[in-house]
């Protein structure tokens, strides 16, 4: 529904009311024998009355009577926007003196010599809101006296006081008949509102939601409820999150024997040096949502055809922390190898207790497409090495104590995703409905309204009234496109960021022979006694929980955690 409001500003002065301040300076100039302009260049108005209106009204074609001997033409300066039009009326092309004696004689009778100025204005709107508060505001009427004593004199400029006058009375009546229609904006997906519906006479914009682009409208059957439809832009991506998918071979060898996974390892003495070995297995990585990403693109990779991707990380992380009473005795004796190619540690360093590698992509610029992020995924392939060496016991190290090495290797691709929205579309603006027809050519023709904004949901814009009806704003197409409801097409983004854990924990103790037992010296007596010579002691062959041993050795159990693991599984063989 749209509702169209018509004025006209009607100017009806007497020109000797217009002239009545400046008297005094007319008779004056009269006496002097002055003139107010040259014969044939007068090109400044001697009167101005202007019109004003809001932003969202436009004017019509202004038209001008003058039944005074005083006044020559009126013609008119309308503004860029059509929201202001100036009269500039001017004085015949007299003598003061003239002028004077016309002005004298009309003073007895000033209803009879007039200048009638009429200025048609017209809004439209759909909404009951918008036309309270235009019915608010105001017209505005100004006007200036330019008194040139004589055509070399700097003007005298005077101005009239201000006038104003509301645009429309009774603005609601016209929506008061009006059915009530409810416009919503829904999830296509699952159907819940991205925000609460609104009712009124009329359908309601599309609106821009963060995170979602328009997709379709849907009318009911009794045309009284329009339903926005959307899709989340990056609806095709697995959210965030972790897969438990990772096997590591975490094995640990002893002054320089080759690292083995075994669940007991003995150590001859306390100065026995370790060496640690953490197999990580790349393929792996591409495990778990990452794996479910890349196989949709295989299947509808138009679908990704505007996504584009920037700032990508693609590789793991091991961290291995040891107890205090171990210790990397050289910092510079940690390695990795058989990286592929493309692949390379960007940080291999020891802080404290702790070594940290990690392994990324060596050319993130490279990935911007899903297809490069799969190229470069299908380069994770092989087993990659962690070596440690010349792990040592601490002076604090002692039998039985159950010492724990922390282990943990977390694979991560990131990247943020972006999608530049569709271009909005401005469809042409039809015309409104047709002008009426008048045979006077003096008669003030009701000015044409802009044309609103309808919905996608609205009939056509109106037909061409009877020849006897004002015009009636027309209503131009809605933008269209998916970034329907935003101010301009909006670049979305999202961060993506998958990671990988471990599946299970692999458990190695580890134990170290102490000294040999002394022999106990034994006690003079007057009868000899044979000595039982010592035991040497058996090796120990579990750890409880409390760490107590069942034999005098130091076991050091070695556990890989894991960050983020949802579920357990059997230790690789």
């Amino acid at each position: 529904m749209i509702t169209t409001y018509h004025g006209t500003v009607v100017l009806d002065i007497p020109v000797t009311t217009l002239l009545a301040g400046h008297e005094a300076e007319i008779r004056a100039a009269a006496a002097q024998g002055l003139s107010p302009h040259d014969s044939g260049s007068n090109n400044n108005p001697d009167i101005t009355l202007t019109v004003s209106v809001p932003e969202a009204v436009t004017l019509g074609t202004s038209r001008a009577k003058s039944t005074s001997s005083l006044l020559a033409y009126t013609s008119f300066s309308p503004s860029d926007d059509n929201t202001r039009v100036t009269a500039n009326i001017q004085l015949k092309d007299l003598s003061w003196q003239q002028l004077l004696d016309i002005y004298d004689a009309e003073k007895a009778d000033p209803g009879q010599h007039t200048i009638k100025v009429q200025v048609p204005y017209a809004v439209g709107t759909t909404d009951p809101t918008e036309a309270t508060r235009l019915a608010s505001e105001q017209v505005t009427v100004t006007g200036t006296f330019n008194f040139f004593a004589s055509p070399t004199t700097p003007a005298q400029v005077s101005n009239f006081d201000t006038k104003t006058l509301a645009v429309a009375q009774s603005p609601t009546d016209c929506f008061a008949s009006a059915p009530t229609r409810t416009t919503r904006w829904v999830d296509e997906e699952d159907g819940h509102d991205l925000q609460p519906p609104k009712t009124g006479p009329n359908f309601f914009q599309a609106a821009g939601f963060p995170d979602y682009e328009f997709s379709t409208q849907e009318l009911s059957a009794d045309g009284l409820t329009g339903i926005y439809k959307y899709k989340k832009v990056f609806g095709s991506l697995p959210v965030n999150g972790d897969d438990p998918t990772i096997d590591t071979d975490f094995k640990v060898g002893l002054d320089g024997n080759a690292p083995t996974q075994a669940e007991q390892i003995y150590a001859e003495n306390k100065d026995s040096l370790l060496t640690i070995e953490n197999v990580v297995h790349l393929d792996d990585l591409r495990g778990g949502r990452i794996a479910k990403l890349l196989e949709k693109y295989d299947k509808t990779p138009n679908a990704f055809d505007d996504i584009e991707l920037k700032n990508a990380h693609l590789g793991f992380t091991t961290q291995i922390t040891l107890p205090a009473q171990l210790k990397f005795s050289d910092p510079s004796a940690i390695s990795v190898t058989g990286l592929p190619q493309g692949f390379s540690a960007k940080t291999v360093a020891v802080n404290g207790q702790t070594a940290t590698v990690t392994v990324d992509f060596d050319n993130p610029d490279q990935i911007t497409t899903i297809a490069a992020l799969k190229d470069a995924m299908s380069g994770l392939q092989g087993e990659a090495v962690i070596t440690i060496k010349k792990i040592a016991f601490t002076d604090s190290a002692t039998a039985d104590t159950d010492y724990q090495i922390d282990h943990l290797t977390q694979g991560t691709i990131s990247v943020d995703v972006e999608k530049q929205l569709g271009v909005i579309v401005m469809p042409g603006q039809p015309s409104p409905a047709c002008p009426p027809t008048y045979g006077d050519y003096g008669a003030v023709k009701p000015a044409e309204p802009r044309s609103v904004v309808g919905t996608v949901f609205d009939p056509p814009s109106p037909a061409c009234p009877p020849t006897d009806t004002p015009y009636t704003a027309g209503w131009r197409p809605p933008m269209t496109g998916p970034s329907v409801g935003w101010d301009e097409a909006p670049l979305m983004k999202h961060p993506l960021k998958y990671t990988t854990s471990e599946a299970h924990p692999d458990v190695t103790r580890l134990s170290f022979k102490p000294g040999p037992t002394p022999t106990p010296t034994p006690t003079p007596t007057p009868t000899p006694t044979t000595v039982t010579p010592s035991v040497p002691p058996t090796p120990a062959t579990q750890l409880a929980k409390t760490g107590a041993l069942t034999g005098e050795v130091l076991i050091l159990a070695t556990v890989t955690g894991a960050i983020g693991a949802a579920a357990m599984r059997r230790k690789r063989s």
